[in-house]
């Protein structure tokens, strides 16, 4: 009766391949990148501007906000797993949806920082964690595993778009409503993740028996943690989530620090975004030619180049075209990371530990994302200024590299020993004989 059932799945399965709903979903999934990821960071990252001003706060404390929200909605991975094996898809979407939703609405009334910094950064970051978490899910039950790494690194797209757009909506929002109005207008973009959810899950094919189990072993995550390239990689992600995100953190406030206008901050994150997206779009385009060898190798130069982005804002900060070019290198690297993130969690490990692995690096990058912002806020404040916090962005960045050619002589080492030692026994085979 069992092997029935499966077999019956599994035809379902094939013939759900054929349709065009699958395309639903992926449409679906990259709305959810953008509402639930983009748009909320890079929002807050100039509403805070107005918001510290009014309230008089200091970096560390307003740069909480946003390090908050993007840890905990990354930072919940493997909870949030947990509660979805448990509670099931569509309950955990209209729950995220409408917790991130309201949260946002109530911060729009807050009389002091620290109310927004609870409601937002703890409120709206456990909102988005379900709703980013289901995006990943929803493709990889859509596609078939030999294809769903190429829509899981395009999926990212709709994040990167959100980044180069939003600098711009929120200008316009600002300068018609105030940061508490823009806030009410992001509250009700938010809750269209109620109306994505519901799209989605009428077009979701039929569950296979492996996606229904809802076991969680702990010695799955030993195992994982054994492997050398994931623990490289994780490691990687854990300095990424620390100081990766700085432009996003501290650029627009650095730059009218500096006798820019909060219009020319803006452009440079929309370059920013721009080459984010372009970044997306050569690992998916591409995606064939990173993975003929292990994606972490690329990174190699892929990190060189994000910290030649870091150190270049605060060196050349008195030449504008210089740092629009920045931003650019900066927006490329970082999209080539951030979407070849999942497929280097599918290609290190066996596709049985894939949605483990994958909400273990988001637990890594969200809780290294909570104290990012908050130590980069304090370097700010120590310092008086925003120069030596690119600068450690940029040596962070570099030592990254610097594991990722580590792994490659590791791994090159460990192939000639093998090659040897498969010599030395065939000698000894043929001698015997």
């Amino acid at each position: 009766m069992v092997k029935g059932n499966e077999q019956a799945s599994e035809i379902l399965r094939r013939r759900y391949y054929k349709t065009k709903r699958r395309y639903v979903v992926f449409a679906g999934s990259v709305l959810i990148q953008f509402i639930g990821v983009a748009m909320p960071s890079a929002m807050l990252g100039i509403v805070y501007v107005d918001m510290t001003r009014e309230f008089r706060a200091e970096a560390s404390q307003a740069a909480l906000m946003l390090s908050l929200f993007r840890g905990i909605a990354f930072g919940g991975g493997v909870l949030g797993e947990m509660v979805i094996r448990r509670v099931g898809d569509f309950p955990c979407m209209i729950g995220g949806a409408l917790g991130g939703s309201i949260t946002l609405l109530a911060s729009a009334f807050a009389p002091n920082m620290v109310t927004i910094v609870v409601l937002i950064g703890v409120g709206t970051g456990c909102g988005c964690v379900l709703p980013t978490l289901l995006s990943y899910v929803y493709i990889s039950r859509a596609f078939p595993p030999k294809t769903a790494p190429k829509y899981l690194t395009t999926m990212t797209l709709g994040a990167g778009i959100g980044f180069m757009v939003t600098p711009y909506i929120t200008e316009v929002l600002l300068s018609h409503f105030g940061w508490r109005g823009t806030l009410m207008m992001a509250s009700g973009m938010f809750l269209q993740l109620v109306l994505i959810g519901s799209v989605i899950q009428v077009n979701l094919p039929p569950p296979s028996e492996l996606q229904k189990s809802r076991d969680f072993k702990w010695t799955d995550v030993v195992e994982i943690l054994k492997n050398r390239s994931y623990l490289t990689y994780i490691t990687t992600m854990l300095l990424f989530g620390l100081f990766g995100a700085v432009e996003i953190w501290f650029l627009p406030d650095f730059l009218v620090s500096n006798n820019y206008t909060i219009q020319d901050a803006a452009l440079v994150l929309t370059l920013s975004g721009f080459a984010n997206v372009s970044g997306r779009l050569i690992a998916g385009i591409f995606e064939s030619c990173f993975s003929r060898t292990k994606i972490l190798y690329h990174w190699t130069y892929i990190f060189m180049t994000l910290a030649l982005g870091h150190a270049v804002f605060p060196t050349f900060v008195q030449f504008y075209p210089v740092l629009c070019g920045s931003s650019l290198i900066y927006g490329v690297s970082f999209g080539l990371i951030v979407s070849q993130s999942v497929p280097v969690v599918v290609q290190a490990l066996p596709q049985r530990l894939n949605s483990i692995g994958i909400a273990m690096e988001f637990t890594v990058y969200g809780l290294s994302t909570v104290l990012g912002g908050f130590v980069c806020g304090v370097i700010r404040d120590v310092t008086g200024g925003f120069e030596g916090v690119f600068y450690v962005a940029s040596f962070a960045t570099i030592f990254c590299s610097c594991l990722c050619i580590t792994l490659f002589i590791a791994d090159k080492t460990c192939r000639r020993k093998t090659f040897r030692k498969d010599h030395i026994n065939k000698i000894s085979v043929i001698s015997h004989l």
